[in-house]
C-alpha cells in the first residue's frame, strides 16, 4: 500500500467499489486494490495505472508469442 494517507470519504469510495464487485462475485486482486489506493491518495493518475497495466499485458503477450 501507499505510504500516503487518504481521506475517509476516499476510503469509503474504495470500500464501495470492493463491495459492489463482491456482489457481482468479482473479487479484486491485491494489485487492483493497490491501484485504487494509489489513485485515491494522488500517488498515481488513472492514466499512469492504465499505462502500467497495458505494458504489463503487452509484455506477457510478447513472451508467450
Amino acid at each position: 500500500m501507499s505510504n500516503k494517507t487518504i481521506k475517509p470519504k476516499q476510503e469509503k469510495m474504495i470500500e464501495q467499489v470492493i463491495a459492489t464487485m463482491a456482489v457481482e462475485n468479482m473479487m479484486l486482486s491485491r494489485d487492483c486494490y493497490k491501484n485504487l489506493w494509489a489513485m485515491a491518495s494522488g500517488e498515481k493518475t488513472r492514466e499512469q495505472i492504465t499505462h502500467e497495466i497495458t505494458e504489463k499485458y503487452k509484455k506477457k503477450v510478447l513472451e508467450t508469442g
